[in-house]
């Protein structure tokens, strides 16, 4: 029993994680199509993603996706975020 519990707590912890992440990824995927729907190269899009992650994390970036409204510092932080790949 202890053993098919754990195999049990396993996969449920795999799902879970998966599940998260098919989150971010499609907020990711709704980020850059429309980032680059805009104008901006597919590449520079990918990086102010990854900045706006690194700054409101995974769980904050599907919170903003799924209330359907950005905190108030978003626009300031997207539009740094624009600026710092540009200039890569």
């Amino acid at each position: 029993m202890g053993k098919n519990y754990i195999r049990a707590t396993t996969l449920m912890a795999g799902l879970l994680l998966s599940a998260c992440g098919s989150k971010l990824d499609k907020v990711r995927d709704q980020f850059i199509d429309s980032c680059s729907s805009d104008g901006a190269n597919e590449e520079m899009c990918e990086c102010a993603f990854d900045k706006l992650q690194a700054h409101y994390g995974e769980k904050g970036l599907i919170a903003i996706d799924s209330e359907g409204y950005p905190p108030p510092d978003f626009g300031n932080q997207l539009v740094e975020a624009a600026q710092q790949c540009k200039t890569r």
